[in-house]
């Protein structure tokens, strides 16, 4: 039953890959080493000798609101070090403080965090290790977040959630890019078993032409103690080649949440078109099972995909994208292998069952920057006791539309929730700081609740840091 299922799966997925491929790059996984560039985390043209670079990082910002007046600032340090032509460490160390402004605080109740980002403490350490061993191959070693994709929302991995321990091996040959990377994530409300889960990523860039690119990408995340028994480290995960799911499969699928995917991009001329496509748990011979019960809409059949285009125009640059993730997806019938990271979702922020719309135009003359963005989403959200899928945090077998047999559900069930998040910014960029003007508005409506709040922000930073965020 399980090798007849993966066979179904993976000819399922073969075929949506391939469509997309046809269809369809860059370098669509990098790192996020707290706003440091990517070119910074790999050694391409290194020079011989030691080179140090040590730089202080500032931000501080007010924000007005009708009803709530707040301050924050942060003070940190940022190191470079190039040790010879094969050795290269990057890190920073951030503290932050501040009384902040009522959106934050609602992140904060909400995710048990102090901040999004950073984790339970207000102050936060990233680190990357990079080591060329040959020609081919280099490795990253250290504390940081990594984004799979090219749009402004990843599907597969993003570098919403706070920053974890990391070991990645990259190897390129030709038009082929190789990634395995394997992490370790917690889950910090859980005191004792299950807090601690680990996993590994593989992901498959090929160029098709210099303007054509597609990418495969596999993951597999499991508890490292359950209630039952400590698994500690699947040493079978670390195969760097094989497919992730047989593995599962030979561990009765209950002992790790596996996810697949497909990423690809067009470039045309000064344009990127980019798409994702994700696949969780899905179960495609249900209807063949004879179920008497059936009908369309299984839960189990989870997927998502993104479709979006970039650009730029003299000086004017713009992204638009669309995401729809369905319902229950990255969720998994053991609350503690959902796809998360100190209660934030490794993929979406908003978790699932949502359609998005976003648009950002950015332009830029002499010393001013001038920034657009505006996102609209469409979102089935739970009320006391109901889980219609949107909340990762909740397990499958307690789905409100008939738990684990669930059947008919649907894109934006729930309670059907309208949010719209609109922020404008103007910049000043002077020699060695940034003073920054932002209007953030936040509307969220549905039959349960209706809330508005406008933000009004003055500040200064040297480095690309904001305590505003989209929900």
């Amino acid at each position: 039953m399980y090798l007849r299922e993966m066979r179904r799966l993976t000819n399922l997925f073969v075929f949506s890959f391939f469509s997309l491929s046809i269809l369809a790059q860059s370098n669509s996984f990098r790192s996020s080493l707290n706003n440091f560039s990517d070119s910074s985390l790999y050694i391409d043209s290194l020079r011989s000798m030691m080179n140090l670079e040590v730089l202080p990082r500032v931000f501080g910002a007010t924000s007005l609101s009708k009803d709530d007046n707040s301050n924050a600032f942060l003070l940190g340090i940022s190191l470079r070090a190039q040790i010879n032509d094969k050795l290269k460490m990057v890190g920073s160390y951030d503290y932050l403080q501040g009384n902040h402004h009522n959106q934050i605080k609602s992140y904060q109740d909400s995710l048990n965090i102090y901040f999004p980002g950073y984790g339970l403490a207000n102050s936060r350490y990233l680190f990357n290790t990079t080591y060329r061993a040959s020609k081919f191959i280099s490795i990253d070693l250290g504390n940081g977040k990594q984004f799979v994709g090219d749009g402004y929302q990843s599907l597969l991995l993003s570098d919403v959630a706070s920053a974890y321990p990391y070991l990645k091996i990259s190897t390129k040959f030709g038009p082929v890019k190789y990634y395995n990377l394997y992490t370790t994530f917690i889950n910090p409300d859980v005191a004792d078993y299950g807090r601690k889960k680990h996993a590994t990523t593989h992901y498959l860039n090929f160029a098709v032409t210099p303007n054509i690119h597609f990418g495969v990408f596999e993951s597999i995340l499991w508890q490292s103690k359950s209630e039952e028994v400590y698994k500690g480290y699947e040493f079978a995960y670390l195969n760097p080649v094989i497919f992730y799911r047989p593995v599962e499969f030979s561990k009765y699928s209950n002992k790790g949440n596996a996810l697949i995917g497909a990423n690809f991009n067009i470039k045309l001329y000064s344009n990127l078109f980019y798409g994702q496509l994700m696949l969780d748990d899905l179960n495609i011979s249900r209807q063949k099972d004879n179920d008497e019960n059936y009908q369309s809409g299984f839960f189990q059949n989870k997927y998502g995909f993104q479709l979006g285009f970039k650009g730029n125009f003299n000086n004017l640059s713009y992204l638009f994208e669309y995401n729809q993730v369905q319902p229950y997806t990255y969720g998994h019938r053991t609350i503690l292998q959902n796809y998360s990271h100190m209660n934030q979702a490794l993929a979406h922020p908003l978790g699932a069952n949502f359609k998005e719309a976003i648009g950002v135009i950015e332009y830029k003359k002499n010393n001013w920057n001038y920034r657009l963005k505006s996102l609209f989403a469409f979102a089935g959200l739970d009320s006391l006791g109901t889980h219609y899928g949107q909340d990762i945090f909740q397990s499958d077998n307690d789905a409100s539309t008939g738990g684990q047999y669930s059947y008919g559900n649907y894109n934006g069930q729930g309670f059907g929730t309208v949010i719209i998040s609109l922020d404008a910014e103007v910049v000043l960029q002077l020699e060695s700081v940034d003073i920054f003007g932002v209007i953030s508005l936040r509307n969220k409506k549905s039959d349960l609740l209706d809330q508005t709040s406008i933000y009004y922000s003055l500040g200064i930073r040297n480095f690309p840091f904001t305590n505003f965020f989209d929900y």
